[in-house]
C-alpha cells in the first residue's frame, strides 16, 4: 500500500526488494515447514500461523500494486508484463513476510510508539514542502488522490518502522573490513569504454577434422570437460491428489455457499471502447486550437467521428478513425480517463485539455461489469472444491504419518498403512522427471537439497504430495572415452577452431595497429566479414556475451587506450580489444567518498543478512496457501489489462 507513495527507494522501501529476494518462488516451492494443507482457508488466500490473509485484503493490495506499476509503465502495463514480473506473487510474498516480521519483532519486545509514527509521517519525503510538513489536511488529500486511506497508510508505515527496528537488532554486528570495502569501491567506480572485434570459433574456415588419436589425447588432457552429472537416489512417500477422488463428496449446498461467499470472483469485467481526435497545441496556438476543436465537437456524431478523426487527428490512431479499442486508451491522461468514465455509449465529449493537446472523445461501446449466475459457474466451483478437498485429504494422510517417519528414520517403517505408497526413485539428475509420478521433477529437485539420509518436510508438487529421503549420492566422475566419444570429438574440434582463430586474430591485431585511420580499419574489417562492437566493461564483470575469464580485470585496465590488443582467448571466440577511454579511481578518491560508500554497502550487507534471517525463521511458522483463491483473485485483478 505504501508503494504507490514511495519516491525514494533508499529510505523505507528496502523492504519491498528484500521481500522479493527472500521469498521469490517461496509460495510454489516450499511453504513453511511443509504444512501445505488448505484447511480453514475456504475464503482466505494464505495463513501464517494463526494470522490469515483474506482474499479481500490480498485483492486490495494487488489492485494497488498493479495501479502503481501501471503508472510506472505510463499506463501501458499489460498481462504479459504482469505475469513475467510475478507482481501477484510479490504482493502475497510481501504480506506473508510482513506477518513473519511482526511475529519476530514481538518476540524481541519491539514496538512503534505513536510519537515515532507521527515523527515518521512528518519527515516522510512525499509530505515535505520547502523542508517542512505539508500539514494534516494536505497530507490526507494527497493520500486520497492516490486512493489510500489514512489508516492503511499509517498501518503500513508502522509495519515498515517495526521491520527497520528488527533489521537493526538482527544485523547490529554486521561489519565490512577495510580491504573488502576498498575492493568494492574499485569494482563499482572503475570502468572502460571498449571496442571489440570478435572472431568467433564456429566461424573458423578451413579446419580439418580431428582423428581418433587427437580425440583420445584431448580426452586425456581435459578430464574436467568429461565428467558425469551428479546423481542422487532416494525413497519417496507419494500421495497423488487423484487417489483421493472417491473419498471426496461435494454437496450442492456447499457449491452455493461458495458462490455466495465469493461472488466477486465470478464477475465478468466491464469494457469500454474509445475513439479520440487529438490536436497538439503550444502557448501561441492554444486558443486557436481550442476554438477549432470546440467547433468540431459541436457538429460531431458517433457516425461521423471516424471520418473526422482521419481528417484532423494528430495521434497514432488517426488512420484507424481514432479507434483506441477496449484497452489502448488506458494510457490516456487522467483528465481524459475521468471524462471517459462519465460518458455514455455513443456520446461525444466536448474538448478536454490533456496537457500539450486537446482531445475529443467518443465512447463507442460501454459494457458494464456483469455477475455470472450460479448455474453458469456451478461446474467450475465443483471442480475447485473437489480439488481443495482432495488436497486436504492428502495433506491429512501425510501429516498423520509424518512424525512416525521422522522417528523411524526411514519412510517404509514410519509410513504405517501408507508403506505401499513408498517408491524407490532410482538414480536421478537434478530436476529429472519421474515418469507417471512427478513429471515436473520436483522430487528430484528436492533430493539435491537434502543431506544423505535426511528426510524432507512434506513437498507439494503438481500431482500430489511427497515426503522424500535421500539414500545415495553418486558424485561426478571422469567418464571413459568410449562413453563420451561424440562429445570429445566436438570439444576437440572446437578447440582446434579456436586455435586457428587466435592465430588469425594475432595477425589482424598487428595489421590494424599499422593502419592510419578509421576508414582503412573499417574497410579491412569489412573484407574479413568483421566489425567493431562497442562495450562497457566494469571491474568484476564479464566481457559482454562471452564466458568469464580469470584475470580479465587486470588485462583490460592495463591496456593502453587507442591500440588494438593481442587477442583474448574467451573460449568461444578470439577477441581483439581497443580501449577508447577508461575511468580509474585512486586511494585518495576512496578516502574522500569512504563514509557515504561504507554506509551504503553496510546497509546492503545488512539487508542480505536480514533476508537470510527471515528465510531461516520461516520454517518456524505453519504457512498455508490456497492456490485456487490466489489464482481467481489474480485473474480477476489482471483481467483489466490486455
Amino acid at each position: 500500500m505504501l508503494k504507490t507513495m514511495r519516491s525514494n527507494l533508499k529510505s523505507l522501501s528496502w523492504t519491498l526488494w528484500l521481500v522479493i529476494l527472500a521469498f521469490i518462488g517461496f509460495i510454489f516451492v516450499q511453504w513453511g515447514s511443509g504444512q501445505l494443507e488448505t484447511e480453514g482457508l475456504d475464503r482466505d488466500v494464505a495463513a501464517v500461523g494463526r494470522a490469515k490473509i483474506s482474499g479481500e485484503e490480498f485483492q486490495k493490495n494487488l489492485v494497488r500494486s498493479l495501479e502503481m506499476y501501471d503508472k510506472q509503465f505510463n499506463r501501458n502495463l499489460n498481462r504479459q508484463a504482469i505475469q513475467q514480473m510475478g507482481i501477484a506473487e510479490q504482493v502475497l510474498q510481501g504480506m506473508v513476510s510482513g506477518h513473519i516480521i511482526g511475529a519476530e519483532a514481538r518476540k524481541f519486545g519491539l514496538g512503534v510508539s505513536e510519537n515515532e509514527l507521527q515523527d515518521a509521517i512528518r519527515s516522510y519525503p512525499a509530505f515535505q514542502r520547502d523542508g517542512a510538513f505539508i500539514g494534516s489536511e494536505e497530507y490526507e488529500r494527497l493520500l486520497a488522490y492516490n486512493h489510500i486511506t489514512v489508516r492503511d497508510f499509517e498501518d503500513g508505515l508502522q509495519k515498515d518502522l517495526l521491520a527497520d527496528k528488527l533489521k537493526e537488532l538482527v544485523t547490529a554486528t554486521e561489519v565490512i573490513d577495510a580491504d573488502t570495502l576498498r575492493e568494492q569501491y574499485h569494482k563499482e567506480n572503475e570502468k572502460a569504454e571498449l571496442e571489440t572485434i570478435a572472431l568467433r570459433r564456429d566461424d573458423a574456415r578451413e579446419v580439418a577434422g580431428v582423428d581418433e588419436a587427437e580425440c583420445r589425447q584431448f580426452h586425456k588432457d581435459h578430464p574436467d570437460l568429461f565428467q558425469s552429472a551428479e546423481k542422487r537416489a532416494g525413497e519417496a512417500l507419494v500421495l497423488k491428489f487423484a487417489d483421493f477422488k472417491k473419498e471426496v463428496k461435494v454437496k450442492d449446498e456447499e457449491l452455493f455457499a461458495y458462490y455466495k461467499d465469493n461472488k466477486s470472483m465470478f464477475r465478468i469485467p466491464g469494457k469500454t471502447r474509445v475513439s479520440r481526435i487529438w490536436c497538439d497545441y503550444d502557448e501561441a496556438t492554444r486558443e486557436e486550437v481550442l476554438k477549432r476543436m470546440e467547433e468540431t465537437a459541436g457538429v460531431l456524431t458517433a457516425d461521423s467521428f471516424a471520418a473526422k478523426a482521419r481528417e484532423l487527428s494528430g495521434d497514432e490512431k488517426a488512420k484507424e478513425g481514432g479507434d483506441w479499442g477496449y484497452w489502448g486508451w488506458q494510457k490516456f491522461s487522467p483528465q481524459e480517463k475521468t471524462l471517459i468514465d462519465r460518458l455514455q455509449a455513443g456520446e461525444v465529449s466536448s474538448p478536454v485539455d490533456a496537457g500539450k493537446g486537446f482531445a475529443i472523445l467518443l465512447v463507442s461501446e460501454k459494457v458494464d461489469e456483469q455477475q455470472e449466475n450460479y448455474d453458469a459457474v456451478k461446474n467450475r466451483i465443483r471442480a475447485t472444491l473437489e480439488s481443495e478437498k482432495q488436497k486436504q485429504a492428502a495433506a491429512a494422510s501425510i501429516n498423520q504419518v509424518y512424525d512416525g517417519i521422522r522417528k523411524a528414520g526411514n519412510l517404509k517403517e514410519g509410513a504405517g498403512k501408507l508403506a505401499a505408497k513408498v517408491i524407490d526413485t532410482g538414480l536421478l539428475t537434478q530436476g529429472q522427471p519421474i515418469k507417471a509420478v512427478d513429471e515436473m521433477g520436483y522430487i528430484a529437485q528436492k533430493l539435491f537439497a537434502l543431506n544423505e539420509n535426511e528426510i524432507s518436510s512434506p513437498l507439494e508438487f503438481p500431482e500430489g504430495l511427497a515426503v522424500v529421503r535421500l539414500t545415495r549420492i553418486v558424485r561426478p566422475q571422469n567418464e571413459p572415452f568410449e562413453a563420451v566419444r561424440e562429445k570429445v570429438e566436438q570439444e576437440a574440434l572446437g578447440a582446434k577452431k579456436q586455435q586457428l582463430q587466435m592465430a588469425r586474430a594475432r595477425e589482424l591485431a598487428v595489421e590494424l595497429n599499422r593502419l592510419a585511420d578509421e576508414g582503412q580499419i573499417d574497410k579491412r574489417l569489412e573484407k574479413e566479414g568483421l566489425k567493431k562492437e562497442s562495450a562497457t566493461y566494469q571491474r568484476g564483470n564479464q566481457l559482454a556475451g562471452f564466458p568469464e575469464k580469470p584475470g580479465l580485470d587486470n588485462t583490460i585496465f592495463a591496456l593502453e587506450p587507442g591500440f588494438f590488443s593481442a587477442p583474448l582467448d574467451l573460449k568461444i571466440a578470439a577477441v581483439i580489444v581497443r580501449v577508447k577511454s577508461k575511468k580509474t579511481v585512486s586511494d585518495a578518491d576512496f578516502n574522500r567518498e569512504r563514509e557515504g560508500f561504507q554506509r551504503r554497502k553496510l546497509d546492503e550487507a545488512k539487508n542480505r543478512r536480514f533476508s537470510s534471517f527471515l528465510m531461516d525463521r520461516r520454517n518456524d511458522y505453519k504457512i498455508r496457501f490456497n492456490p485456487e483463491i490466489f489464482e481467481k483473485i489474480k485473474e480477476y485483478a489482471i483481467s483489466h489489462y490486455r
